[in-house]
This record gives C-alpha cells, structure tokens and sequence, in this order.
C-alpha cells in the first residue's frame, strides 16, 4: 500500500496518529494505524503499536503547523484512576458512526512529561489534541482516554476547549489497593513509580519527608496514589462545574446500559437507549479489554475477590489509615455528589 506521508496529507488523515513528542528535536512522529488496528491493540503506546509495524513519519512541529490541520470537533475525555474499567468504558463507546475512542495515547504522557519540566505551551496542546480529535466518520465524536500518568493535562485541555467534557472514573480505594496486591510485584513497583511521578503535579503536602514515605508500604503509597488522583478530579469539578462527572466502577458493572447512555449524552454523541442497552449486552462486555481474545464477564468482575486474611488486613488498616490522612491534609475521600454521572 503507498501512503502520502507529507505532511498536508498526514495532518487531514485521522489515520496517521500523532504517536510521539520529540521535546528535544521538537517534532512530532505519527504512525498509520486505520481503526481496525485500534481494536488489535490494548493501548496506543510504544509497546502495543509496535506489534502492528505501522507505517510512520516524523514532521517538524513548524511542517505541522504550515499544513494547517483540520478544525475538528471537540474532544472529549475520560480521565481515571487506574484498575477501575476505563479501559472497558472506552471500548464500549467506541461506536463506528458514533465516536472513537483512543485508548492512552503515549503522546499525551510525553506532554504530561514536558509539562512537569516546565516546557508545554498551550498552542502545542491545543496542536495535538486537535489531531487527535480527527474524525474517523461523518458526524462521529472522538472520545480520548488518557492514561493516569497524564490527568495532569485534564484541566489544560479542558479550558482550551470548551466544547470538551470529562468523565473522571475510579475504583473504590479498597478495590484499587486490592488491584495493586492481585498485580503483584509488578503492581508494587509499578505503584511505586507512578506515585514518584505524580508527587508534584498537584502540590499536596501528605506531610512525609522523602526519606519518610520511603519507609510506606507499596499499599501506603498506593492510597497516596488514589488521593492524588481524587484531588486532581475534585480541583477540576470545582475549576469547571457541570463538565466534569464521577463515576466509580463498581456502579458503572452494576449499571452498565444506564452508564453507556448517560456518558454518551454528556459527551454529546447521541447514543440511544436502546443503543446503549445492545451494547450494554454485547461482545464489548464479553471479552476481556486489556487481553485481547480472553473472555470477560462482567457480572464476574463485581462479586467480591477471595479473603487472602493477610491483603485483606493490610488493606482494612490502610484504609483507616488514608481517611485520618486524608482529614489531616483537609481532603474528602468522597467526591462531590452533584457530579455524579448517574444518580443513586
């Protein structure tokens, strides 16, 4: 197949994904993926588009911008805190004729990344999140869920555009803690590293000295984690009444076809009732979002995991433990009930 990779063509196809950010070099690597490869992999990053050996080119940031991207409709975003089903609602909206979901562009991460060394212009911002809005379809909706790592971003590029809304999903933090002890070491050391990352992004003083929070456990740091990610979603509710919404994950298994509709409609993208009910009962719920092939079942996931008496504990202590935390340092644990996507 002969592609045009110049750099008119690669900005008016919505095909040529803008994959990387070169800070240093300032340019902007794009891979071919058409929208049957998004469903081949779990996310768009690195290591997953590496197994479809897209097609790529790399533009200068200057080439990009002479070639006058597209106007494309306002994106819309599903914000998280990880091991919470984001990855499934993204899925379940991606609908051909309706809306894409991109699933944790690594772009975004690289922005999140120049935004913490203090080198992310909003005119570059507002540059990549129009790429990535490009339509697949007439009259389709783009719906962009970044990873974790990047809810740094959540209030820039939501005051760039006001025609953006966000949905901000969580797993309740017993659930999240037990997702990082079912993952193992790497679930540890993963924790770990993520919270490493996101320690300044919001300025939150926990009141540890680092060599203090080197001595917290992997589940201690994990609900630090958690608390990071509440308070940057209660920031931007607060910065940006109505066009931000809650949801945790255990109500969106519960409530799948009711989740479906209400997220649609917030992100204008005129699902159905019905729609939403097919879906609701459909191969997105079916199989499994992360591994690819496997079998999922839904109703599964929201039965409570086996007692292992010794996580359990830990887990029980650290949650007490977060709460008087969380009071000392002035947080709510719960998220404000005016947000809600659903109602109770």
């Amino acid at each position: 197949m002969s592609l045009k990779n110049d750099p008119a063509s690669i900005v008016a196809d919505p095909q040529w994904l803008p994959a990387r950010w070169d800070r240093q070099g300032e340019r902007l690597q794009f891979a071919w993926i058409p929208r049957s490869g998004h469903s081949e992999v779990t996310f768009l990053g690195d290591e997953y588009l590496a197994q479809l050996q897209p097609p790529s080119a790399t533009l200068a940031l200057s080439d990009v911008v002479a070639a006058k991207p597209p106007e494309a409709p306002s994106p819309h975003y599903i914000f998280h805190s990880a091991f919470c089903c984001s990855t499934l609602l993204a899925r379940a909206l991606d609908v051909p004729g309706t809306a894409m979901a991109l699933k944790e562009p690594q772009i975004l991460n690289d922005l999140a990344d120049a935004a913490r060394a203090g080198q992310l212009r909003p005119d570059l911002v507002k540059l990549v999140t129009g790429l990535l809005a490009r339509p697949f379809g007439v009259g389709e909706g783009v719906v962009i869920k970044p990873s974790n790592a990047a809810n740094l971003l959540a209030t820039g590029v939501l005051e760039l555009d006001p025609g953006s809304n966000a949905l901000f999903l969580y797993a309740p933090l017993p659930r999240f803690l037990r997702s990082v002890a079912d993952k193992g070491l790497w679930g540890r050391v993963w924790v770990r590293k993520l919270f490493a990352t996101l320690r300044g992004d919001t300025g939150l003083d926990f009141g540890y000295s680092t060599g203090e929070l080197l001595v917290l456990t992997d589940l201690q740091l994990a609900a630090l984690v958690w608390l990071t990610h509440h308070a940057q979603a209660a920031a931007l509710i607060a910065r940006l009444p109505g066009r931000v919404r809650t949801l945790d994950c255990e109500t969106f298994l519960a409530r799948r076809a009711e989740t479906l509709f209400a997220a649609a409609d917030h992100f204008g993208l005129g699902l159905t009732e019905s729609q939403s009910e097919k879906i609701a009962g459909g191969p997105a719920f079916a199989t499994h979002s992360k591994e690819i092939g496997r079998s999922f079942d839904p109703e599964q996931t929201r039965q409570p995991k086996s007692r292992v008496p010794i996580i359990d504990e830990e887990i029980e202590m650290v949650g007490g433990w977060t709460e008087a935390l969380a009071a000392h340092a002035g947080l709510t644990m719960e998220l404000p009930p005016e947000a809600k996507l659903l109602p109770p």
